[in-house]
């Protein structure tokens, strides 16, 4: 029989790059995904319940006092890009 260890759930919160996460704004309005954290150009929109893929560790951005975290996502068009997005946003540490 295997070895297994049970994770906690604030270990599992550590795990972010290659974890799938749901999109969720708090509100009716669709999360911004920018070509780079905090400033960049917005390059799409998700409404709540996208499902993203998160690529590597969140960054912090002094300049908008918050964390990002690229992701893998499909745009509108079924084309799969990469951007950044708000790690809040993710459920992930502001």
């Amino acid at each position: 029989m295997a070895n297994y260890e049970e994770i906690n759930l604030d270990a599992l919160e550590q795990v972010v790059g290659g974890v799938y996460r749901n999109v969720n704004t708090g509100t009716e309005q669709n999360a911004a995904v920018k070509s780079a954290p905090g400033s960049g150009k917005v390059i799409g929109s998700l409404p709540n319940g996208s499902v993203v893929n998160t690529i590597g560790v969140p960054v912090f951005d002094a300049g908008t006092n918050r964390n990002w975290i690229q992701i893998e996502f499909t745009d509108s068009h079924g084309k799969a890009k990469q951007g950044w997005i708000a790690t809040s946003i993710l459920g992930l540490a502001r």
